[in-house]
């Protein structure tokens, strides 16, 4: 059964539609701004579904925009449905808010597509594995934020054993599958976890050899989230640690996608790469 849009997707529907209304009325930006009292940047935000928006802006902004009686109700409700508070707000400063926003992305999106060249992506993690990986970021860690991260990280991993999962397509550098992150005991459950999720119909995962040589994404990382209901949503996201970028420009979404088939050319097979798997889990 089909799922139903979280409040990112109905988040970012109502500021598409609310920047559409304004450009329509020829409204500026700074005069729109103003009529809420906020600045500019806040408002170009809202209409990029990157922050929520009030019930009462849209009350303000309607009679600005032109915008019907009937409309205005049908926009006041999107804004609930919007404002609806995301599963992880129960995680608190666990979760800072450059990476709320991808946490709402993720739990909506129908298709991600990621390229690691350090560790197993997040929602392909064991949680022994995701322990280690906590502990290595944040070595004064306690047990119980430790508890909490590796709770984090399976509630985020519901959405790919659930109903309506969506489609993940992972290649790992090899690197991934040979560093021992938590240990050999560690990473063999590891990579088995990841040949069990590799097997699933909608999923797929490729190791990408050293012996390919240079590839397109030596920089960095990355993941892509596609939205088929709503492809203007369609985002690259790039982590660092400390903060997250978000491309949606045709040309970067372009780019990314063309840099993922260049890799997914380039790495072993689906049914290559399992048996890779299986061969470096032979010898932990």
């Amino acid at each position: 059964m089909p799922r139903t849009p979280g409040p990112t997707i109905r988040r970012w529907q109502l500021g598409n539609e609310l920047r559409e209304a304004r450009e329509a009325a020829r409204v500026s930006i700074r005069a729109a701004a103003a009529e809420i009292e906020v600045q500019a940047s806040t408002l170009s935000k809202i209409e990029g579904g990157k922050q929520a928006i009030k019930g009462t802006y849209v009350k303000l902004l309607a009679p600005m925009f032109g915008i019907s009686r009937d409309e205005r109700e049908r926009l006041l409700a999107l804004a609930e449905e919007a404002n609806k508070p995301g599963w992880w707000v129960s995680y608190g400063k666990l979760v800072p808010d450059w990476f709320r926003l991808f946490l709402g992305y993720e739990s909506d999106a129908s298709e991600q597509m990621t390229y690691e060249s350090e560790l197993v992506p997040g929602l392909l993690q064991d949680s022994d594995y995701a322990r280690a990986v906590a502990l290595a970021a944040k070595p004064d860690s306690t047990d119980n934020e430790l508890d909490k991260q590796v709770e984090l990280r399976r509630e985020r991993q519901q959405r790919i054993t659930g109903d309506d999962p969506p489609t993940v397509h992972a290649v790992l550098n090899e690197a991934v599958l040979l560093r021992k992150v938590g240990g050999a005991d560690v990473m063999r459950n590891q990579l088995e976890h990841l040949t069990s999720l590799a097997k699933l119909p909608h999923v797929t995962v490729q190791v990408l050899p050293f012996d390919v040589g240079a590839h397109p994404a030596m920089t960095a990382p990355f993941h892509m989230l596609g939205f088929a209901d709503v492809p203007g949503m369609n985002t690259v996201y790039l982590e660092n640690g400390r903060g997250a970028l978000y491309l949606e420009k045709p040309d970067d979404l372009a780019r990314y996608r063309t840099m993922f088939d260049q890799l997914t050319r380039l790495a072993l097979n689906p049914q290559a790469s399992l048996k890779e798997i299986a061969r470096v889990m032979s010898n932990l």
